[in-house]
């Protein structure tokens, strides 16, 4: 699979993936299943990729004005992952999780 990323897009793939190293190890210390710790993870990283691609992406630009025509152009660095802003992102993680933790409460019923 390609990943196609401008910026730093390409963290809406990492982040995910390291939060979740992270607290599969915490969770072995706590004794949480592994569903459990898979939401957990999903829920912190979609808040982490929501607020990076937020901040991220709101940084104002550069203003170059063209001294023949006097247009201006705003240069700015976009940060998406398949051409999606990476903020946006957060929402199929949490999304992800949502039905993660359906699966978690019907497999204990």
């Amino acid at each position: 699979m390609f990943l196609i990323w401008q910026g730093l897009g390409f963290l809406v793939v990492i982040l995910p993936l390291a939060v979740l190293l992270v607290m599969s190890l915490l969770g072995a210390l706590v004794n949480l299943s592994n569903i459990a710790t898979i939401v957990l993870s999903l829920i912190l990283s979609a808040a982490a990729v929501f607020y990076l691609g937020k901040r991220l992406n709101s940084r104002p630009g550069r203003i170059l004005v063209d001294p023949n025509t006097q247009e201006s152009v705003e240069l700015r660095k976009r940060h998406t992952l398949f051409w999606i802003p990476m903020q946006y992102w957060a929402f199929p993680i949490l999304l992800i999780a949502i039905i993660a933790s359906f699966a978690m409460f019907t497999a204990g019923a």
